[in-house]
Formats: C-alpha cells, structure tokens, sequence
C-alpha cells in the first residue's frame, strides 16, 4: 500500500479528517475501526485474487466509508459518498472508478445487499468484527456511543436481544470471511442465548 500514492495519500486525509472533525461520542466509529476495515479488505481482497486496480476502489472505498459520521449516523453512507466524490475530482481520479468506489460505500448500509465482489468484501471487511474474539468489548463501545449521542438506550437483556437479532440477520458474503469469522461468530451467538437465557431467569424470580 505505501508504493500506491492516491492511496498514501487519501490515509493521510483520512486521519487528518477523524482528528479534526470526529466527535467524542464516536468510540466505535473513530479511525482505529476505518483502519482495521481497511487492513481486512486488503486481506479479503488478496485472498480472493482481486486485482491490483480493484484492489485500490475497494480500499479507497474503505477509508472514506464512515467518513459520513462526522455529520450523522443515519444515513451516512450517503454523505461518506460525497466526501470521497468531492475529494477524488479534485485529485482527478477518473469517473467510472468514483462510481464504483461510492457504490461499494453505499453497499456497506445496513442490512447489507452486495452487487458484486467489491461490495462483497466491503462488506464483510466492515463487520468483521462480529467473528473477533473481542467482540464483547467492541459491541459495549458501540453501545455506549449510541447512548452518548442519545439515539439509543438499552437494559442489559434489550442489548443482548437486540445484538442476537443482528447476528441472525448478518451472513457474510466471501470465502475468506466465513471461514476467519464465520465460526466464532456462531460461538458468541451461542454465548448471548445463554446470557440472555441467565438474565431472564433472574428477572422472573423477582
């Protein structure tokens, strides 16, 4: 990635962009987790013999993809779009590869429709951390953004539900991906149902 200049570049806009205009309530959404989605795409991408040439959309794409937070939560993905089309025109990147980068931005809306490959692996790069060891740590940074920005907040069994419920909603595209993190995935599930399972026990005896 250093050999690639409009990439060395754009990492350097990127972090520039999260330490000026990034809020305080974006624990989750901050630029540790853009560069991890970055660095798992590059992995996916590797794995799945994409091209040096959509190799460098898909990882434009990544950089920019939560750009859009530094405004909004809902709906940003639209405006992490313009962020990376205003910034790529003035650099003189080519039209069809603009497109193709704010398409793979857009594909990273929940839930997830991929078109294609690209899309595919953004997609997957983006939630990878459903089938990380830490998932529990990062789903509390999430959980407590939300409540930060007061969009949401949840009893302890409510984040649990509603965590399950998007774990089985989730399914991970590539082949790479369900193998890295498909199986601990499942195991954290698993592990939820019984917390859940714990928490409700104790509730009724109340």
């Amino acid at each position: 990635m250093s050999e690639n200049s409009i990439l060395n570049k754009i990492e350097n806009h990127i972090k520039e962009l999260f330490q000026k205009r990034s809020a305080v309530e974006n624990i989750y959404h901050n630029i540790l987790h853009t560069t991890e989605v970055v660095k798992v795409a590059a992995k996916i991408a590797e794995a799945e013999n994409i091209s040096a040439e959509e190799t460098e959309i898909l990882l434009i794409a990544a950089w920019f993809h939560d750009t859009g937070y530094f405004h909004c939560c809902k709906g940003h993905e639209e405006q992490s779009s313009e962020y990376a089309r205003d910034f790529l025109e003035r650099e003189g990147y080519p039209d069809d590869k603009i497109l193709k980068i704010i398409s793979c931005i857009k594909a990273t809306q929940i839930p997830h429709s991929p078109n294609n490959k690209l899309e595919e692996i953004i997609c997957d790069a983006d939630l990878h951390h459903l089938g990380m060891n830490d998932i529990e740590e990062r789903g509390e940074m999430l959980r407590k953004e939300l409540e930060m920005k007061g969009i949401k907040k949840l009893s302890d069994i409510e984040w649990l539900k509603a965590s399950l419920d998007f774990f089985n909603k989730h399914k991970y595209f590539t082949d790479y991906a369900k193998k890295e993190f498909g199986l601990k995935k499942e195991h954290s599930m698993i592990k939820m149902k019984q917390q859940i399972e714990k928490l409700e026990a104790l509730l009724n005896k109340v």
